[in-house]
């Protein structure tokens, strides 16, 4: 089985083996300085490239103080350079640390494009405040470029990958010669004047100074200057610049990037749907929570502490009531007791058993109450009721007796 290499030791494989090598220690190459930045510690960083190939340069402070280079490093110089290899494991990024520099004079193409820029700048051509902000979400996008380009395809290939809702109309032109700044102008013009078109972008792929040349024409310039509609400006690589770039209301590194640029990704807007829909949705249901705390405390300002009194008086009232009620009522319930205790008295003094338990009896004869000797004879039965039990005897004597004894 092949050895199977993790990053860092494949990175540091890598820089042994270059560090190893003498020659790419001190090696001299030739070549044209481009997007050179002077970093605030003092140390410079450009790309020095030719025709075809490119590789970045570090030059330390010291070495540029050293060296008298401090002001003469410039975009567009021809230099030779003495450097050292340098490979930076942790990023797996190669790049040339410069010992010495010998500055040679600008090429006439370079002096060309600066007195350009310089004049056109003057006429307010790149100016910020002439640069339209780009739409979020382009309905159609113009394509200023070669019909059989990579350009294109990076474009289509990019666009899609992010969103392959977004229509594009191409405009062909041709992107190198001496009649393509015309063409290239005309197409801006053409792509400027569709009604579908929000956002046109204007590239080719990388080349030559000579081959990008017609991206500095004047007259591809003014079409970008009064081109209302906003344009992303994606010539050559990214470290080559065009008039058209300073022109361009934004400026992508490649045709791929300005693709990034103007095609919103779908999947993103879906994400932010979901959370401003998930926003909204815990928005309401706090601005719900709020109104209905505010609408309770109304109520019980308003109506539901009133409301609470109003109940509360009645139920003293009630209350007030019901204990009089009650007390009424056992009053009379005590009342008509001692009432019936009395009856119950009188009834049990008139009750005959009560008066037979005094030695009194009943004597009837023929059913009927005897209260007089007149109405028996001797002879007659009778019947005698005692409080245990009755008697029945017959008369055999009747004596009077004188009311006056």
């Amino acid at each position: 089985m092949e050895h199977i290499f993790s990053i860092t030791k494949l990175n540091a494989f890598i820089k042994r083996t270059l560090d190893k090598e003498y020659v790419l220690k001190n090696v001299y190459v030739v070549g044209t300085i481009v997007n050179a930045k002077h970093h605030s510690n003092g140390h410079f960083y450009f790309t020095l490239k030719d025709e075809e190939s490119a590789i970045d340069v570090t030059l330390w402070k010291s070495t540029a103080i050293q060296k008298g280079l401090v002001k003469q490093i410039e975009n567009g110089l021809l230099v030779t350079m003495k450097a050292s290899i340098n490979f930076y494991s942790k990023t797996g990024r190669l790049h040339l640390i410069c010992q010495d520099m010998q500055v040679g004079e600008k090429s006439s193409i370079q002096l060309e494009f600066e007195a350009l820029k310089k004049e056109l700048s003057a006429l307010g051509y790149f100016d910020d405040d002439h640069k339209k902000a780009l739409p979020t979400m382009p309905t159609c996008i113009g394509i200023v470029t070669s019909q059989s380009g990579a350009v294109l395809h990076d474009i289509l290939h990019v666009s899609k990958q992010r969103n392959p809702l977004i229509p594009f109309k191409l405009f062909a032109v041709p992107v190198q010669g001496d009649k393509a700044a015309i063409s290239i102008a005309k197409g801006i013009q053409r792509a400027d004047k569709d009604k579908d078109i929000e956002l046109i972008i204007v590239g080719r792929g990388g080349g030559t100074p000579k081959d990008l040349w017609c991206f500095n024409a004047r007259q591809v310039v003014e079409a970008i200057y009064e081109c209302k509609t906003p344009i992303i400006s994606a010539v050559g690589h990214e470290t080559d610049y065009t008039l058209c770039d300073f022109a361009a209301d934004v400026r992508a590194a490649t045709p791929s990037h300005a693709a990034e640029m103007a095609v919103y990704p779908l999947r993103s807007l879906q994400e932010q749907l979901d959370a401003k829909e998930m926003y909204l949705h815990n928005h309401i249901g706090n601005v719900l929570s709020e109104k209905k705390r505010q609408l309770s405390a109304i109520f019980n300002r308003k109506l539901g502490i009133p409301a609470l009194t109003s109940i509360h008086q009645e139920q003293k009232r009630l209350q007030n009531y019901k204990s009089t009620l009650i007390q009424l009522v056992t009053t009379e319930v005590d009342s008509k007791k001692n009432q019936l205790f009395t009856i119950g008295k009188q009834l049990e003094l008139l009750n005959p058993l009560h008066l037979m338990l005094k030695g009194y009896s009943r004597v009837e004869s023929k059913n009927h109450v005897i209260t007089s000797v007149d109405t028996i004879s001797v002879g007659d039965s009778i019947n005698i009721t005692l409080c245990d039990g009755s008697v029945q005897t017959r008369v055999e004597d009747i004596k009077r007796y004188d009311n006056n004894n």
